[in-house]
């Protein structure tokens, strides 16, 4: 296992805003657990690693339903902040569709800046294989800074070689193969957030990345984002942006490069939506957006 990195030095002020912001967020973890439902699905709390956040639920569908391949869930909270528990609740559409689901947690930056949080997320997936030794493939899936995730990991995954920036040895590296990648209005690029200020940017990516993650272009130690990044794979990808939100510039930077590059992907803006419309059941961007997936994994079941 690779050593832990040390973390990123913030100003007093940052400081007192990320502890601000993660309480704000714990409150609303609260909140939602409080008014959710019982989930009908089963639900396992498991723990893939010793540190602090190296944690997951798997859920997992009726013993009956059709064999699905699964689908790892990354949260988001720009890195700095977020718990799995909050997407518990929202992603009983895939359960119910058949898919198992990995709704994973990781340690966060600034205590752990990249790639540490990459080289947890790709040790989570050597441990889903030694332990659910029956899936040999996945999907990702994550929103905002989990959509980013999301795609590193697919990248990672489909061009191994790349691993060699992280540090990572042969045998620390993931032999789940990807099957296709969802990002939900993902940070994928890297600057265009600060130009929109999208709220609280600068301290996500400074916590993430440091100061050096706001050159207009960094070298392969820094490369936080898939436009970072140059490869040759990338799985099938869907990408989805809500038109208000300041992210979805993002999104559709990568849409124009996936494009120019020929690459399997599907885009879906999502009109008068704002950041995190995922988490707001009963709007009905909401449940286009969980159609538009299960019919994006449906168009996918026979590779």
């Amino acid at each position: 296992m690779s050593p832990p990195l040390p973390p990123v030095s913030l100003s007093i002020p940052q400081r007192l805003t990320l502890a601000l912001l993660r309480g704000l967020m714990g409150l609303f973890g609260l909140f939602a657990r409080l008014r959710g439902s019982r989930p009908s699905y089963s639900v396992r709390d498991l723990r893939y690693g010793a540190r602090k956040g190296e944690t997951l639920e798997y859920l997992a569908p009726p013993q009956d339903s059709v064999h699905r391949n699964p689908v790892v869930y990354i949260h988001g909270g720009g890195w700095i902040m977020g718990k799995k528990e909050f997407y518990t609740e929202e992603l009983g559409f895939l359960v119910e569709a058949g898919y198992p689901v990995f709704n994973l947690e990781y340690p966060l930056a600034p205590e752990n800046p990249h790639p540490g949080i990459l080289r947890a997320l790709l040790a989570c997936l050597v441990w889903i294989r030694e332990q659910f030794p029956e899936y040999e493939s996945v999907h990702f899936m994550g929103d905002s800074a989990g959509g980013n995730l999301a795609l590193m990991l697919g990248i990672l995954c489909s061009n191994p070689e790349r691993m060699d920036d992280l540090g990572l040895a042969v045998e620390e590296r993931p032999s789940l193969a990807p099957l296709s990648v969802i990002s939900l209005y993902g940070v994928l690029d890297r600057l265009s957030w600060i130009r929109n200020r999208f709220p609280g940017a600068s301290l996500m990516l400074q916590g993430y990345g440091g100061k050096a993650a706001f050159a207009e272009e960094v070298g392969p130690e820094l490369a936080i984002t898939p436009m970072d990044l140059a490869f040759e794979n990338c799985p099938p990808t869907f990408i989805a942006a809500a038109s208000k939100d300041p992210l979805a510039e993002s999104s559709a930077i990568c849409r124009d490069r996936f494009a120019a590059e020929n690459r399997e992907f599907a885009y879906e803006l999502y009109e008068g939506e704002n950041h995190g419309f995922f988490n707001r059941p009963g709007r009905e961007a909401t449940r286009q957006l969980k159609s538009d997936v299960l019919n994006f994994l449906e168009g996918l079941k026979d590779r």
